[in-house]
């Protein structure tokens, strides 16, 4: 009801806030609609393949002919290109003067998301499968992106925090551990209305309640330090000057952590804690996700393990978002520790390729070698695909520097979704789904390409404006 006692004024914020999903504003400014196009399109295929196997199979043996993860992932990119173009609209210094502004947004995009939510469960109803439990599939795949809406309040306590955190993170583990096992999604598009409508109900509210705490994020942040007219002191002219000049390279960083920081704008890891987290990150996960499909699906921890391996690919390559980053460059270059424009960016290159040299071994090898003993492999047989991950790897994540060698100025939508691809081209090309020589021949494509990258997307970069903010 309280939709209907908004104020005049309110409605025409309300107005204009939707009226920008209709732009060419919305298209231009969020570089994830290209990816969600592509995810579009491989959901909408499966979903085609389901249609036509349901002709003649049963739902049960029709999911496991196909790969609903595009349909999920989809439910997921979905709501991150809505937080996109919420944090645009109120990211400007200006925005928290503007009254009713950010609640404006979140109003419209509450409603932009529940009119996608019912459009998807619809478009899943064609399967057929009933309403309810489409409507239910795709809000529980929409609790990540529930937690990751909520802006906790100012005024709540720490304590609170933390245990509003803890339940976030304990509800997208629970999510994606049920992700990963098999019978899943059968048992999410057969239940009984009597449970999927309530539960539906419970998750809807909770996803709107989590994007109307939108304002919370333009009012909520606290400074750091109180400022100087809080305290009634003045800071000395000679601290204010070097805290504002200092730049962060002039802190006591060690080569290694000298040249993440070219890679990353946060403070860079060690050396040491760089290869321990490589060496447990892949084993670690999977077997946690292994422990819990062998309770909820009854097989051994083994098939569990190997089951999962494509998982573990992802994550060979996942957070890498090294040219996408770049708000940081203007201020390391500025201090003049590694030259010229051109130079910077062929140091950043070799920060990276350095990196990958060291860490994707390692990451690949905790990978195949459980695996091989898992499976089994011959050992002839893990080797051969452990170089292959290695060189796949590799090329794909210099790929990523492609649309600058083929485009003047790419759109920053495109170099996202090479930055993005790895992450689809990782577990389709992957030695575990192809044979051997193909997935050779693909991992030699990929650093021929990465290669070229290598050698000539560093000229286009230096060349290309470098902005402090959203690009």
């Amino acid at each position: 009801m309280t939709w209907l006692r908004l104020s005049p004024l309110e409605w025409s914020d309300l107005r204009r806030a939707l009226g920008i999903y209709a732009t060419a504003t919305f298209l231009r400014g969020n570089y994830m609609i290209l990816m969600l196009a592509c995810w579009m399109i491989a959901a909408l295929s499966t979903l085609r393949d389901l249609h036509g196997l349901l002709r003649h199979e049963t739902l049960t043996e029709a999911l496991s002919h196909t790969n609903v993860f595009y349909v999920i992932l989809v439910v997921m990119v979905v709501q991150s290109v809505l937080q996109l173009h919420t944090n645009n609209q109120i990211s400007g210094s200006q925005a928290p003067s503007i009254p009713g502004l950010a609640l404006a947004e979140a109003r419209a995009a509450s409603i932009v998301a529940s009119v996608i939510i019912l459009g998807l469960a619809g478009l899943m109803r064609l399967l057929p499968v009933p309403f309810h439990d489409a409507l239910f599939f795709i809000l529980f795949n929409a609790i990540p992106s529930t937690v990751q809406w909520y802006a906790p309040p100012r005024e709540q306590s720490g304590k609170k925090r933390v245990a509003i955190l803890l339940f976030g993170v304990a509800l997208m583990v629970g999510q994606f551990a049920l992700v990963l096992v098999s019978d899943a999604t059968y048992w999410m598009l057969t239940r009984p209305a009597v449970l999927t409508i309530p539960a539906s109900i419970i998750l809807f509210m909770a996803l709107i309640g989590s994007i109307l705490s939108l304002p919370n994020r333009l009012y909520g942040s606290k400074p750091l330090a109180p400022a100087a007219h809080e305290t009634g002191q003045s800071l000395p002219a000679e601290t204010t000057h070097s805290s504002r000049a200092r730049p962060p390279t002039q802190r006591s960083l060690t080569p290694y952590q000298l040249r993440q920081m070219l890679l990353a704008p946060v403070t860079p890891v060690t050396f040491r804690t760089d290869i321990l987290v490589s060496l447990f990150l892949i084993p670690v996960t999977l077997s946690v996700f292994a422990m819990i499909e062998a309770f909820l699906a009854h097989r051994s921890f083994s098939s569990a393990w190997v089951k999962s391996v494509g998982t573990g690919c992802v994550m060979l390559v996942i957070g890498d978002k090294w040219l996408l980053d770049r708000q940081h460059w203007p201020l390391l270059l500025v201090t003049g520790r590694f030259g010229s424009r051109l130079e910077f960016v062929r140091a950043v290159f070799r920060a990276k390729l350095s990196r990958m040299l060291i860490i994707t071994p390692i990451r690949v090898l905790t990978l195949v070698v459980p695996y091989a003993v898992l499976k089994p492999l011959l050992p002839a047989t893990a080797i051969f695909e452990a170089l292959d991950l290695i060189v796949l790897v590799g090329g794909m994540t210099l790929c990523s520097a492609l649309p600058f060698v083929i485009m003047r100025a790419p759109p920053k939508s495109v170099v996202f979704a090479f930055n993005l691809a790895p992450l689809l081209l990782i577990q389709m090309c992957s030695p575990f789904l192809l044979s051997v020589r193909y997935a050779a021949y693909l991992a030699m494509t990929a650093l021929v390409l990465g290669l070229l990258s290598y050698c000539f997307a560093p000229y286009r970069l230096s060349r290309s404006d470098w902005p402090y903010e959203n690009e």
